[in-house]
């Protein structure tokens, strides 16, 4: 169907991310129309390899939109597409545009020895001082001193670095580019120029030729060209916006256009985050930050990296079974009431995270006793997860102005003891997103308000952004999770700090 014969104006969203890309619909009013998703492989390996195929990204999207295209009629072909997707991943191509090796994706952390290495070039200090987060291995700078250094046949090679939805934009559109919140999510990007940054891209070995243009994720990146409009139904010539990383646009789709409100998503990983006036605070090192989507901003963010992950592991490697989060039985919090806080989980399966920063340490445990039943061990992972949320919380809301309400969404929002728990933990009342999928969802609201060129992005979000629920904390409940989150961080300083 050709946009003359359309009875709605209608804009795209496109999320490549971790394990599925999803794609949705709206009218520019903040209707949804359709959605869909595909689901890929993720190939992991020893030494903390986890790679994906980008021509499966390609397919997903390419299925994805037939979908959208089946179920939108009168609102397709939509008028833009605007593409966000998982952060931190690398791409890798040569003279002729094509893909080098899988990439190396968010969670790839093979790159410790090279990061060892970059930090005998360049202290610790220096490097924050620069990107505004602390030095990972999952960053694309030393990923890339590792294909330098083990695959240097690939390395010689490459004549562009991507991060995944620029790969997807580039493939439509045939235009390279990227955005400032990919950018500064790299460990090649000066957050305060807003450039890349020569000393660190010499220190990864990354020439300054093989990385992409930086451009304003409202920009144009291009239009969709003939080969990818055959593949998936768009119309040749449609505007694709250059788009931000999933984080920004996780940031829009929850409607957190201020520094007054949280952000918390419960998924396989947790995040806590919040908005704080671009170059206002200097980075602290237990937090990470990054570029927004709204230039007079960045995005401040703490992560607990198996938050959903840690529940998973004891349902399927603990108990032998598939996990039904919405319907397992965690039992009231309130029933912790009448015990005392004896038993803690620090879940720290894949490391720490924010704000220590160590993702060498690991999980356990404490306090456990013969008379723990399953019931409790649930309770006790839920409780972990959300002192550790809390306690990124407390670093935000130390930095600036008072916090005053909290917006959570992921997969955690449908598990209604979850959600008590973390209302107890943080002691904020919850604005549960009626949007699960917030990330594609902010994905559109940037593509709605850069096509309509009329209002802000703020109002923007009030058209699309909704809530389902607001979960209350119980001032008994809250009382209790005080005792119980002062005793955490106790251990958890014990395990990280003093190495017990």
């Amino acid at each position: 169907m050709t946009a003359a014969y359309r009875t709605r104006k209608s804009v795209l969203g496109i999320d490549v991310g971790t394990s599925t890309t999803k794609a949705l619909c709206c009218s520019t009013s903040g209707e949804m129309i359709a959605t869909a998703q595909i689901t890929y492989p993720t190939h992991v390996g020893k030494g903390g390899r986890a790679e994906q195929q980008p021509e499966d990204w390609i397919a997903a999207v390419v299925t994805c939109l037939r979908e959208i295209a089946r179920q939108a009629r009168s609102a397709w072909p939509p008028d833009a597409v605007s593409i966000t997707g998982q952060m931190h991943g690398l791409v890798l191509l040569d003279d002729r545009g094509r893909v080098l090796r899988p990439c190396l994706i968010c969670s790839d952390s093979r790159a410790t020895e090279e990061l060892g290495i970059i930090l005998r070039r360049l202290s610790r200090r220096r490097i924050l001082e620069i990107t505004g987060s602390p030095p990972l291995p999952v960053f694309p700078g030393p990923k890339m001193l590792w294909i330098k250094n083990n695959e240097p046949q690939i390395y010689q090679r490459i004549r562009k670095v991507m991060f995944p939805k620029d790969y997807v934009g580039y493939v439509m559109t045939g235009q390279w580019a990227t955005d400032p919140s990919d950018a500064s999510g790299s460990m090649l990007y000066d957050f305060r120029s807003r450039t890349w940054n020569d000393i660190l891209g010499e220190a990864c070995g990354v020439p300054a030729d093989v990385l992409p243009p930086i451009r304003a994720c409202e920009e144009i990146r291009g239009t969709v060209g003939a080969e990818f409009a055959r593949q998936s139904g768009l119309s040749i010539g449609t505007p694709v916006i250059v788009g931000g990383g999933d984080l920004p646009m996780t940031v829009l789709g929850c409607g957190i256009t201020n520094p007054s409100t949280a952000g918390l998503s419960l998924g396989t990983a947790g995040i806590v985050f919040r908005l704080v006036v671009d170059g206002s605070l200097e980075p602290s090192g237990n937090l990470f930050t990054f570029a927004h989507a709204d230039a007079d901003f960045q995005v401040r963010m703490g992560s607990c990296p198996a938050a959903g992950f840690s529940l998973n592991w004891f349902e399927t490697s603990v108990l032998g079974r598939q996990p039904d989060f919405e319907r397992i039985n965690y039992s009231q919090a309130e029933d912790r009431l009448a015990e005392k806080p004896t038993l803690f989980f620090l879940p720290f399966l894949l490391g720490t995270g924010s704000p220590y920063m160590n993702y060498q340490v690991r999980a356990g445990f404490i306090g456990l006793s013969p008379h723990h039943n399953t019931r409790q061990l649930r309770l006790a992972i839920l409780e972990g997860i959300c002192y550790s949320l809390r306690h990124s919380l407390s670093y935000l809301q130390g930095e600036c102005s008072a916090i005053e309400r909290a917006m959570v969404c992921g997969g955690g929002t449908k598990n209604e003891t979850w959600l008590h728990v973390l209302s107890g933990v943080i002691d904020l009342p919850l604005n549960c997103v009626a949007t699960r999928d917030v990330a594609v969802l902010g994905a559109a609201i940037l593509c709605a308000y850069v096509i309509e060129a009329t209002g802000t992005l703020e109002e923007t979000c009030r058209r699309f952004c909704r809530t389902e629920q607001t979960v209350q904390q119980c001032a008994r409940l809250t009382e209790y999770y005080q005792a119980g989150y002062r005793e955490y961080v106790s251990l958890a300083n014990g395990l990280v700090l003093d190495g017990y």
